[in-house]
């Protein structure tokens, strides 16, 4: 593979989640070691042009490049999306407007953090497989209906050979999934994981570190005691950070043991979050709360050895 290749990132926003995907390019240009190879790829179903120019001058710092792709609403309209939102679809849609030359792909939510060079994921060969992701380490009203939680993935980070992609109808046959489950607790992602099963690689999960790992590594569940030496590894070195769950890193209740790290990496773009003066906005009973529940945020960031 040649080093002038771009490496081709997606990510999928609206106005309101625009300034947390600039973290996230942020983060995935400071450790990259050839960040000007990185090109980026924004679905969105309509960002202002003030935005825009944000987003633009955080990548150009870098001398990265970033595309914009509007994605018709109509589209996604009749799709399934309950809490997470029209946003959350637009990566089914990527083989419609990522350009001819994009081969692979990876694809990124927006609450996430990059810890590492994307461009060793980037690598990671896919052996006739789709794409690659990391299994989900949730043991949610989802998990109830597995048969083996290990054949189900997290779509937050992903590594996809978008010409697979296309020609298995990956996304036509999400969509069609969706049409006719229109319950889903985590719609793309169910249909995804619908669509690909069998077809995908695994990841190890420090590329889609995820908050339960910190539990499975402290109470050795049971259930993950095949991957405790996976999990003491992503507790230790993260690739990416995923911020799962309701509460996020630019919310003032966060208890996230990385959570200052994202915040951090917000001073980097126009949109500074200052987590201080938003916690002081909390009742006293909230911020009392979350200082005796400090300890365990700061014992568990110890654990972190790549900050």
């Amino acid at each position: 593979m040649s080093n002038t290749e771009f490496v081709d990132i997606v990510l999928s926003a609206d106005e309101r989640y625009a300034p947390y995907a600039a973290v996230v390019m942020a983060s995935a240009l400071d450790h990259a070691h050839e960040p000007s190879r990185f090109r980026f790829h924004m679905l969105t179903t309509g960002i202002s042009e003030d935005v825009q120019a944000g987003l633009k001058a955080v990548v150009s710092a870098y001398k990265a490049q970033i595309v914009f792709s509007v994605v018709s609403r109509s589209e996604i309209e009749s799709l399934a999306s309950g809490r997470f939102g029209a946003a959350a679809l637009l990566r089914l849609y990527m083989q419609d407007y990522l350009p001819a030359d994009c081969k692979r792909v990876i694809y990124l939510d927006c609450d996430v953090l990059v810890m590492e060079d994307l461009a060793v994921l980037w690598e990671v060969p896919l052996e006739q497989h789709v794409m690659a992701a990391a299994m989900d380490l949730c043991r949610g009203s989802v998990g109830r209906q597995r048969r083996d939680f290990t054949s189900y993935f997290n779509s937050g980070v992903m590594l996809i050979d978008l010409m697979a992609w296309r020609d298995e109808q990956v996304a036509n046959r999400a969509v069609k999934y969706l049409k006719t489950h229109q319950d889903s607790p985590f719609p793309d992602q169910d249909a995804l994981n619908h669509v690909l099963e069998g077809r995908w690689k695994r990841l190890e999960a420090q590329w889609n570190f995820q908050p339960t790992a910190y539990a499975a590594v402290e109470k050795r569940y049971a259930h993950l005691a095949a991957y405790h030496e996976e999990m003491k590894r992503a507790v230790a070195f993260p690739c990416v950070v995923h911020f799962i769950g309701g509460v996020k890193p630019w919310n003032p209740e966060s208890t996230h043991p990385l959570a200052a790290e994202f915040i951090r990496y917000s001073a980097q773009t126009p949109w500074p979050i200052n987590a201080r003066e938003l916690r002081k906005q909390l009742p006293w009973k909230k911020r009392l709360r979350l200082w005796l529940k400090r300890p365990k945020q700061l014992s568990r960031k110890r654990r972190t050895k790549n900050i």
